[in-house]
Formats: structure tokens, sequence, C-alpha cells
């Protein structure tokens, strides 16, 4: 205790010392600054943090493909510590005037140096971290190929500020001071009368140096507005797209040259900045209806027969041709978890994996697959490559994993530099005009993802899948989204599920009667990665106002409400499973004699400790974070917990039957599991994966099969052998 008041005393002297022996003008200054001190400080913890605190969701942003990716946002940061130094410019040398504040002593604004140094000091740690972790996608020599071009064209850049710096100077062309200084005039006629943006009847070097940059950065931002639009390409016929990161660079260098330039003129009337965005920002989207919307389209309404799901079961099991008594009444029910790409990407290897394992006899029975958000995107291709046998070819395997982990972080980062960006900035009509078909990061997404897709200028709707599934085609697929308003789940399925006012929730053909939707929309519907893809509604905009017909609810990701599809796989089992007299004319209930449930998890099975890791000075981080972080980690053991008490509930109620009532059921979680040298696999959060994590995800898949005594090789015996189904 002594100890404690000791240092506590200690470092309240050190604050007050501090406080008394700098002189007020500084603390003036670090308020003027705070925009770019703000920026300024992202830019350096930014690489940091992707390498420490938050390595899952920040590390892929700074691993790239080429050495044309590692120059582009070489430059990109050079643009960003060009950015903020023009704004640290233009407030250290004009503050004195616009405020009346004494210059601060031994800081040279004035001498070009020190912006040299700045612009290098603010880069070098992405640049640093940038070349580090690329390493893992290319050799050395390719690395340094980038570093060198990337260094060349910050010099490139420069010298096109430089360029249009000369072109545009008051002595070649002085009508243009002219109408900067008028300008600048009017605005400031009621404040500080042009202090500090006029000197001498000239409009200051440091605003006007931040004006030239705005416009060379403008045009570059223009050419690669259009350049570089998402499209529904495939990969072999795409250009090459920029990273992730050089849109976050991007970004940086519009807020601070836009906020700083905000702050230095507002200030001076004491008027917060922020206060009155936030205040204009909900006026807009009040007034002018500003959200994020998804797209329909029209189809006839879902004729009766295709609402009986246990007829639909029954087309799929006759797919079925062993000779096994009880081929065509054994069904695999599918649950396919969520958790980013890395889901994605374990769910498609879990899939193709065991038809590899077990045998095309076990793709046929499967006859529902009820998925959240990173899972429904593996499903999605997994389902995509099906054939009328059933089934999808082994030669297919390849593209249905390369499409389940193909990066999608670029397009998000051009949805949020540009329609997103543009919303922000008090400008929610551009997105409709410049950008009617990519309105913003979803849906720049959404094209991403078809370019992957078998067809890829043909999209897939849930009609076609609908059409699928009446053949027998396909398994009956179930994308789990979250209605936001009431919290109820949205099954996004070809199919009407009964009792939903019982059971709590919407499917897709009740909530939207008559409408369709592209497969890749409701794969990203179901999974709206918080923050990474916007939650949005149904665009109910028609001429006249908005359509009454379309429901306004606004879709988040499945994971809110049931991160495992757990729920709604295990309410269609229940329909199909419990006793229903046959109506005139209806199709027999098929007889189910063995169930197999399938859970599939794409992060490690959780581990119980004896005790917890001992960390020290989190007391803070507890305080504050704790909770937040508590709500986080209890989903995946109450998921788990809970799923496998609903299985046994469930195993007891068939064992209460009649004994030629009984149906077997068989439960088995699959978890994701890797180790390598460096210890345990932490899988990464966001929509990227290297070469690294995808060999981690296949590696992950040859350890759980070749464990003698694991879950692989138990399904093996039980399908195989008990079974027979071979």
């Amino acid at each position: 205790m002594v100890q404690k008041i000791i240092r506590w005393l200690g470092l309240v002297a050190v604050v007050v010392t501090g406080w008394l022996l700098l002189p007020s003008a500084f603390w003036q200054y670090v308020f003027f600054l705070r925009i770019p001190l703000l920026m300024g400080v992202l830019l350096i913890a930014l690489p940091f943090l992707a390498t420490g605190a938050l390595k899952s969701i920040l590390k892929n942003l700074f691993v790239l493909r080429n050495a044309v990716q590692i120059a582009l946002t070489i430059l990109g940061a050079t643009v960003a510590g060009m950015a903020v130094t023009f704004v640290v410019a233009i407030i250290l040398g004009g503050a004195p005037a616009r405020f009346g504040v004494p210059e601060l002593p031994g800081v040279f604004y004035s001498k070009v140096w020190y912006k040299y140094v700045l612009v290098i000091a603010l880069a070098l740690p992405t640049t640093r971290t940038v070349f580090k972790l690329s390493k893992e996608e290319m050799d050395n020599n390719k690395r340094r190929s980038g570093l060198f071009f990337g260094v060349s064209c910050g010099l490139i850049f420069l010298f096109l500020f430089k360029l249009t710096r000369n072109f545009l100077s008051v002595d070649k062309v002085p009508g243009l001071n002219e109408g900067l200084v008028k300008a600048v005039s009017f605005l400031t006629k009621h404040s500080s009368k042009a202090a500090g943006y006029i000197d001498n009847g000239i409009l200051n070097d440091n605003h006007f140096d931040a004006l030239v940059f705005f416009i060379v950065l403008f045009a570059i931002y223009m050419i690669a507005f259009k350049l570089f639009m998402p499209s529904s390409l495939p990969p072999d016929q795409k250009r090459e797209e920029p990273p992730a990161l050089l849109y976050v660079m991007l970004l940086i260098s519009v807020s601070v040259l836009l906020l700083g330039c905000l702050t230095f003129f507002f200030d001076y009337s004491r008027i917060s900045v922020l206060f009155f965005w936030v205040l204009i920002a909900v006026a807009l989207y009040r007034l002018l209806n500003v959200d994020h919307y998804f797209t329909l389209k029209d189809a006839p309404e879902q004729p009766e027969e295709q609402k009986n799901l246990t007829a639909l079961l029954q087309k799929r099991l006759d797919k079925q041709d062993l000779e096994e008594p009880l081929a065509k009444q054994t069904v695999v029910v599918v649950c396919a978890s969520g958790g980013g790409i890395q889901a994605a990407g374990w769910t498609a290897q879990v899939l193709i994996g065991l038809q590899e394992e077990l045998g095309e006899s076990f793709t046929k029975a499967i006859g529902l697959i009820s998925s959240v958000s990173g899972g429904s995107v593996g499903a999605m291709y997994y389902l995509d490559r099906f054939t009328d046998k059933g089934f999808p070819p082994a030669s297919e395997s390849k593209e249905i994993f390369e499409g389940a982990t193909a990066n999608s972080l670029d397009a998000v980062g051009w949805g949020l530099a540009y329609p997103d960006l543009w919303r922000m900035i008090f400008l929610p009509f551009l997105p409709d005009i410049l950008t009617p078909k990519i309105r913003d990061r979803g849906i720049a997404i959404e094209k991403d993802w078809q370019g992957r897709m078998k067809t890829p200028e043909s999209p897939k709707t849930l009609a076609d899948w609908r059409a699928e599934v009446e053949e027998g085609n396909i398994p009956l697929p179930v994308l789990n989204a979250t209605l936001v308003e009431n919290g109820l789940r949205l099954l996004i399925t070809p199919a009407k599920f009964p009792n939903p006012d019982q059971k709590k929730f919407f499917d897709f053909n009740r909530l939207y009667p008559g409408k369709d939707i592209d497969v890749v929309t409701g794969a990203r519907l179901s999974a709206t990665f918080p923050y990474i893809s916007p939650i949005c509604r149904a665009d109910d905009r028609v001429a006249d106002g908005q359509d009454p017909k379309i429901e306004n609810y606004h879709v988040a990701d499945g994971g809110y409400f049931d991160n495992s599809g757990f729920v709604t796989a295990l309410e269609w089992l229940e329909d199909l499973l419990r006793e229903k007299p046959t109506q005139k004319g209806e199709e027999t209930t098929p007889e189910i004699k063995r169930i197999l449930i399938l859970q599939i998890n794409s992060f490690p099975e959780s581990k119980l400790k004896e005790q917890p890791k001992k960390e020290k000075k989190r007391g803070l981080f507890m305080a504050t974070i704790g909770p937040l972080l508590g709500l986080f980690k209890v989903r995946k053991p109450i998921l788990t917990s809970r799923n496998l008490t609903e299985v046994e509930l469930l195993q007891e109620w068939q064992n209460a039957r009649e004994v030629h009532k009984k149906v077997e059921i068989k439960y088995y979680p699959i978890f994701f599991s890797f180790y390598s040298e460096e210890g345990e696999y932490e899988p990464p959060l966001s929509w990227k994966l290297t070469k690294k994590e995808k060999d981690a995800i296949r590696k992950g898949w040859e350890e759980i099969v070749g464990d003698k005594e694991g879950t692989i090789e138990k399904l093996k015996n039980l399908w195989l052998d008990k079974w027979n189904m071979k």
C-alpha cells in the first residue's frame, strides 16, 4: 500500500511539474493541432496494432500480394504523411495571426526540411511493416522491387505537386490568387478578417501548398475511382486491385485535410466541428432518407407445393442409388457457424473433404445446410458447383475452396473510400449518381464474390436455388440473418418454413412475397460482419415515394442471434420428425431412420484451464472494456453447450417413441484445429486470408483426418461401416 501511495504522489508530481514548466502556449497549440496529432498517432500506431493487440483484425491489411501493391501502399503512406504535414504547417504558421497566440520557440515551421523529416517519420512505420509482413506472400526480390518503386512513386508524386505548384503560382496565374483572396475575405469577414490566411494581399504559402496538394490528390482519387471500381468479372479477366491499406491511407489523407482545415477556420469562433458534423449528418440522413439498401428482384409467388419441406427432402433423398436398405432414410444436417473468411474457408474445406473421405453418398444425403455469416459464404460457393447428380464433381474442389477464401477486403476498401465516404461528407446523393450499381461497400463485396461464382456473368438467385431444390439437385440451403428492429431471425431460403409466429422468425418468402434476390446478396446479408459490411434494408424507393409492400426491416449478421445455425436446423428436424397425418393428395412423409448432425466450427475448441493466464495491469481495461469482452467471450461456450444439450433432448425424445418409430441421431462437431512450430494458430477475423492462412486451413483438415481417434475417423466408422453407406 505504501508503494502505491508513493507511485501516486510521484505521478501527480510529474503532471503538475510538466504543467507548470511548459508555457500555456504549448497546451494551446496541442488543442489547435488535435486533428493532425490524432491522425499522425494513427499512422504510427496502426502498424504496431496490426502486429500486436489487434493482430487478428488488422494484420492482413499489411500483407500484400505483389510488388505493385507494396509500391502503392508506400505511396499512400507518403501522401497521408504529407497531408498531416501540410495541416501542421497551416496551424503552426497561421495560429499567431489568427488566434493571437505567441509563436512556439524552437519550432521551425517555416523551414522546408522539417516537413520532409515529418513525412518520412509518419510513412516509415507503415512502409516497414508492409515490407516485413509481405514475406508471407512474396520473396525478398519482389519486396525490394516494391520498396524501390514505392519510394519512386513518392518522389513522382512530390514532383507532380511541385510542378502543379509552380504552374499555379501567383506570377503565372495572378487571377487565381485574386479570386482566392476574395473568397477567403468573404468567408472570414465576420470573424478574423482573413487573419492567418492572407499575407500582404497574397494567400499564405501554407494554405496555397495545401490547396495544390488537394488538387493533385483529387485528380489521383478520381482516376482510381474509375479504374478500380469493383466488378463481377472472373479473376483472370479482372484488373489487379489496389490493397485495402491504400484506401485506408487515402481516408486518413482526406480526413486530416478536411477536418484540420475546418478546425483551423472554426476554432476562432469556438465552434465544435464534431458537434455540427454529427448534427448536419443526422439532419441529412433524416431529410434525404439516406440508408444502405439491398436490391430485390420481381419473382412469381412461391407455389403451394414448395412449402412442403418433407416433400422437398424426399426428392433430395431419391438421389441416393446405394443398395443399403436405409440409404434413402438417412439424412445429414449441416450447421456452418460464422467467423468471417476463416469460417467461409473452413466450411468449404470440411464439406469437400467429407465428400472425399465418405464418398458421394454423404453429399447426396445432405438434406439441409443451415449457415451463418462466413459459413454462408462457404456454403454458397459449395452449392454453386453442384450438378444434377446431387453433388459437386471432385474437379471443382479447388474452385470451391479458392472462391470461399478469395480476398474481398480490397473491394470493401474501395466502397469505404468512395460511396461511403461521400455519405459522410454530406454528399449522400453522389452514390446514386456516380455509382448507381455499387452504392456502398456491401454491394462492392457482392460484386467481388460474384466474380468467383461458376457463372459470373449470370448471377444465381433464390428462385434458381428453388428450382434446384425441387429437382433434388441440392440440399435445402438456409442463410441465417438477423432483423435489427425486433431481433428475430431472417431465414434466407428458397422454401417457406412452418409456424413462424410460434417460433419467432421470418423467412424471405413471407417477408418479401413475390420478390427474389441474388444468392450473393443473401450471403452478404447473412455475413454482415460488423462495420465491414453495412446493415441494410430492402430498397423500397420508387418514383412516387416508397413501395408499401416492402417491409422496412434492417438486416444484420446472423451471428447476432445464433452464430452456429443450429436453431434453424433443430426446428427443421423437429418439424420433420413430428408425426403429421398425411392429407389427401399430399406426398407421403419420408420415413427417416438415421440422422447425422454436423456442426462446422471455424475456430479451435475452447479448452478448460485450471487457472486463467496471470496478467497484471489490466484493471482499467477490465473496468472499461471488460463488460463488452465478457459479452463477446460467452457466445462460443454458450452455443457449444446449448447445441449439445438440445441434441441430447432430441435423442431422448426419439428414444421415448415406439420402437418401430425411433430414429438414430448422431451429432459430431468439427472444430478447426492447427498447431504450427509457432504454437496454436490464431485465425484472422477479416475478409482476407494469406497463402499461409489458406495452407493452415488445408493442414488443419489434414490433421483431423489423420487423427485415428478423432472426429473424422469416427465419422468414417459410422458412415462406411456401421451404416454401410458405401
